[in-house]
């Protein structure tokens, strides 16, 4: 955080420390992780850390990770996108061990995408303007 703030002058939300059910290959798997969002747009960088071997382990995931994208459909998204040669890297688990929430895929030329349900989205606008993340 000091280092964008430092060179590109950007301020930040609260940081978050979370532990989330992740689905994996179809079993549900823990993990913790920190995150916040730069305060300033209209584009938003997000900064997440995570344990050693997770997805946002920063010596193996440094720099420009992913893009997040708003998603209207996830479930119809995360089929759309994989009917088009992306793989599912894992998304937030749901009742049931069903995808919820977000979901991270690989593009076929190796870019990773984050889509993350419309439905958090009220959430996600009130911590933004200064009210505790639920969670």
């Amino acid at each position: 955080m000091a280092q964008y703030s430092a060179n590109n002058g950007l301020t930040w939300h609260s940081v978050q420390n979370r532990e989330l059910d992740l689905l994996v290959g179809g079993e549900v798997v823990t993990s913790r992780l920190s995150f916040t969002y730069s305060v300033e747009g209209p584009l938003q960088i997000e900064l997440v850390a995570g344990p050693a071997g997770s997805f946002w382990d920063m010596d193996l995931y440094g720099g420009l990770n992913h893009l997040g994208y708003w998603s209207e459909n996830l479930h119809a998204d995360v089929a759309a996108l994989q009917a088009d040669g992306s793989k599912l890297l894992f998304g937030g688990a749901g009742e049931g061990g069903q995808l919820a929430g977000f979901a991270y895929l690989m593009l076929p030329e190796g870019h990773r995408v984050e889509l993350i349900d419309t439905a958090m989205r009220p959430m996600f606008e009130a911590w933004f303007s200064g009210e505790p993340l639920p969670g």
